[in-house]
């Protein structure tokens, strides 16, 4: 099929087809694939391999091969985990690697320019050279790169404080084959409503070739602590406390009692050892191997019995280690993690900061830990689902039992929200290919039915296709009519994201309980209308939902999360974890195409404790912009007739406001709270003292379209 291209126009571009290098491009690290090479497996290569370097040769390769119908496969640095990289039989390989490119580096407006395949710890190392991060941290982060965050939704470690990526991300560059380049987000040249779509479309409808993307100063103070909590139930309680308070920590990860008591992880060392890491039977591993006296490649017997070790493990475990921080400004620091530790010291035992710096030190070590479980004739693996906090603990349960029944299963919560979190799973089972098919078709199937989303930072790829195909359902007509207009050829990754499959009706919305912070109206009711709908405060009171695009607004504020519709005739629903991975964000488009009036939740704020100030100052979005950039993050922050009002809830709100009020010229008077709501727009970008700001976020100032301000 290769011969079909009109491969002399690429001749200048460098490309291989040597053995090796396609080898290397037939594979990522996904298990799966591991499991079947350490098997013997034949998998299918691609042709040959190209490294553009620059945009124009990434165009030129996509639109011969859309001519010729040669698939073409976009490879980062393959370090995906489920199959979305591989390049197939027949196919090429668009390999970023040599769009290495970093700056400019905007240190007035807190932005980053970098091309798809800047490694992402050469980039934290950059920055931070230069006295700045983008406070993305995934596992990955020595092996992974910029376009493949994009690609596949990315959330890091410090998720909690920084947002996934998609909420640092300010514009996109992609390579397409039908439209050439194009440009969407800040200064686009393309509609504002492809950002969602190309987010998590994993090379499907174009090639991610540059990113500008929101940066911070390294923070001056981390804060790091380690509890012990008596169950599951009480950490996730407390998990939920400190986001529903708007403490906004950096770091929150709960392990369970399993993962607790295999890693020791609330007993005190010494000193941080290298080789410790947050998962994966390591230490058990190990003491297998002490007692065995079989070849090493023969299969342990807990990998042949799990359901038995599974029991034993759950019976002598008991507690959970939860780990929690705070970095940036000293002074925030202080007062967020005072009013951390009153809420942690309610049903937490105290551990000290030594369990939360033995994690940090050994935060990327558990990637490169699961060859061993291979090696010993078995597979490794890990899970990532997200639900609402009313749905965590069944989760929990029900994933856990389906990976059970093949598998040796542990997990960690590692990214949370003020709606819910994100539960990670590792587990080990017998080295059949059969067995890891059955496992991940069970898992699978039981998040589906709690309700949640399948995936919520490692993407679709193929492993996942089919399910988050059914967690999708008929609002993937919004993908494909994006990817006629983009890639009419459908050369574009094949196979991968999304699959065909039956479509099953979701039922109705599940309903909304206390806990979770949520309110459901029509998509188009007023402010007053949800109001109604509801006698808690909305905790973002935008004008109409869901609020302006993600590079117009702080990224820690939403508009919608889940959104109920239907389309060609059946029943969809939309965001039924935060930040889900399961491809694009198609909720903005069945709002628009829902063939009855949508419905969507939004987040509410229960009644608590509330402080506002406000001041008569001398350019007040200057002093807005100021405040955030002291890394205060205010509930309401707002322009009124020259008037700066500021406004914090939870917990730690009267030491905030006291803080906001040393940091505002001639200080904030205390007044009673009263939020106004924040603009939807459309709105675009202006000058600080410009008359017609309406908004402020890191980089700058907003006014409405138009004016009318």
């Amino acid at each position: 099929m290769l011969r079909s291209m009109k491969h002399g126009s690429l001749t200048e571009i460098r490309s291989s087809n040597h053995l090796l290098d396609l080898m290397a491009a037939s594979r990522d690290l996904w298990p799966g694939g591991t499991l079947e090479f350490w098997q013997g497996v034949e998998i299918p290569r691609p042709n040959r391999v190209f490294w553009p370097e620059d945009e124009e040769q990434v165009v030129r390769i996509l639109q011969e091969s859309g001519r010729a119908g040669v698939p073409v496969v976009p490879y980062g640095e393959g370090s995906g985990v489920v199959g979305g990289a591989r390049g197939t039989h027949g196919s090429i390989v668009l390999d970023t690697k040599a769009l290495d490119r970093i700056g400019p580096l905007d240190e007035a407006r807190w932005t980053v320019d970098a091309e798809a395949g800047v490694n992402g710890q050469l980039l934290e190392d950059w920055l931070n050279a230069r006295g700045w991060t983008v406070g993305h941290s995934p596992s990955s982060i020595w092996c992974s790169s910029v376009g493949g965050w994009v690609a596949a939704r990315s959330a890091g470690q410090f998720s909690s404080r920084y947002g996934v990526f998609e909420d640092m991300v300010l514009q996109l560059r992609i390579a397409t084959p039908a439209q050439g380049m194009v440009t969407i987000g800040e200064d686009g040249d393309g509609p504002p409503d492809w950002m969602p779509l190309m987010i998590g479309s994993e090379g499907t409808l174009g090639v991610i070739t540059r990113v500008r993307m929101r940066v911070w100063p390294l923070p001056e103070r981390r804060w790091l602590w380690g509890y012990r909590f008596p169950s599951v139930s009480s950490t996730v309680r407390a998990m939920r406390q400190l986001m529903q308070e708007e403490l906004w920590p950096s770091v929150v990860r709960m392990y369970d009692p399993v993962d607790t008591q295999i890693g020791g992880k609330t007993k005190p060392r010494s000193a941080p050892r290298e080789d410790d890491s947050d998962a994966f039977f390591w230490e058990w591993l190990k003491r297998v191997d002490q007692i065995r006296s079989v070849r090493q490649r023969t299969l342990t017997l807990p990998l042949a019995l799990p359901s038995v070790v599974n029991e034993i493990f759950s019976r002598v475990s008991s507690g959970c280690l939860l780990v929690v921080g705070w970095e940036g400004d000293p002074e925030v620091v202080e007062v967020l993690s005072n009013a951390g530790k009153r809420i942690l010291d309610r049903e937490g035992e105290d551990l000290g900061e030594e369990p939360g710096q033995r994690w940090f030190h050994s935060r990327h070590h558990v990637s490169y830990k699961l060859m061993p479980v291979f090696e010993r004739g078995g597979f490794a693996d890990t899970m990532e689902v997200a639900g609402r906090w009313s749905q965590l603990e069944s989760l929990y349960q029900e994933v856990r039992r389906a990976i059970g029944r093949t598998a040796v299963v542990m997990a960690h919560m590692s990214h949370v929200y003020p709606e819910g979190g994100s539960i990670y799973f590792s587990f080990a089972g017998r080295g059949s290919l059969q067995v890891y098919q059955r496992t991940w078709e069970a898992a699978l199937q039981a998040c589906l039915d709690v309700g949640a989303t399948v995936t919520h930072h490692h993407g679709v790829g193929s492993l996942k296709a089919a399910a988050a195909s059914a967690e999708v359902g008929p609002a993937v007509g919004g993908w494909k009519a994006l990817k006629r207009r983009l890639d009419p050829h459908g050369v574009l990754n094949p196979g991968r994201l999304f699959v065909e499959v039956r479509h099953r009706d979701p039922g109705p919305p599940p309903r909304l309980a206390p806990e979770d912070g949520l309110v459901r109206t029509s998509a188009d009711a007023s402010l007053e209308a949800r109001a109604k709908a509801d006698p808690r405060e909305a905790r973002w009171p935008w004008e109409r939902l869901p609020g302006p695009p993600r590079w117009q607004r702080l990224h820690w504020q939403v508009g919608w999360i889940e959104v109920d519709g239907v389309v060609d005739g059946l029943n969809c629903r939309l965001g039924r974890g935060p930040r889900s991975a399961a491809g694009p964000d198609l909720r903005p488009w069945l709002v628009e195409r829902s063939e009855i009036r949508p419905h969507v939740t939004s987040l509410v704020a229960d009644a608590g404790p509330r402080w506002m100030g406000e001041a008569l100052v001398e350019a007040p979005w200057k002093v807005a912009l100021d405040l955030l950039r002291s890394d205060l993050r205010p509930a309401s922050l707002t322009v009124r007739d020259g008037v700066l009002r500021v406004g914090f809830r939870g917990e730690a709100a009267a030491a905030l406001g006291r803080l906001a009020s040393q940091r505002v010229p001639g200080g904030l008077q205390e007044v009673e709270w009263d939020p106004a709501p924040f603009p939807s727009g459309p709105l675009e970008a202006c000058a600080l003292d410009d008359p017609e700001a309406v908004s402020v976020n890191l980089s700058g100032a907003f006014k409405r379209v138009g004016g009318d301000g």
